[in-house]
């Protein structure tokens, strides 16, 4: 497997550099509460970073057929470490900021949401940066 090299924490900083590379630290910082809050609750999604992250069709930068699947940080990116330095405070478990978030998706998809937002399973705690956040109901 392509990850096989990776530590959890290098893992996760690289799922929060390609889902949230252009948001804000807080943005960034969200998106690993929101993986940490699904390691921390096992459910059909996995039991550890390595399993949630790369659950097929979780994070859709892990997906085949996403242009995102392809993409990793250069030397010197900075977004890169930022990523890495909110990895690395999910991890350390810093406080959610997500109100126990475990989905998101970018305010970009408002027209025509993902289905499972609309889902009884989950309700919107919070918006921070592009992305709203759900919870489990």
């Amino acid at each position: 497997m392509a990850y096989d090299n990776y530590s959890d924490q290098d893992l996760l900083a690289l799922c929060i550099w390609r889902e949230a590379r252009g948001e804000t630290h807080a943005g960034k910082f969200a998106v690993g509460c929101s993986i940490r809050n699904r390691v921390q609750h096992p459910r059909w999604w996995g039991r550890d970073y390595r399993s949630v992250i790369l659950d097929p069709w979780q994070y859709s930068s892990f997906n085949a057929n996403d242009p995102n699947a392809n993409k990793y940080p250069q030397p010197g990116d900075a977004a890169y470490d930022d990523a890495e330095a909110c990895a690395q405070s999910v991890v350390n478990g810093d406080p959610d900021t997500t109100a126990g978030a475990v989905s998101y998706y970018d305010k970009s998809l408002d027209a025509h949401p993902p289905q499972w937002a609309s889902s009884p399973q989950f309700k919107h705690s919070i918006d921070i940066g592009a992305f709203h956040f759900f919870a489990l109901s």
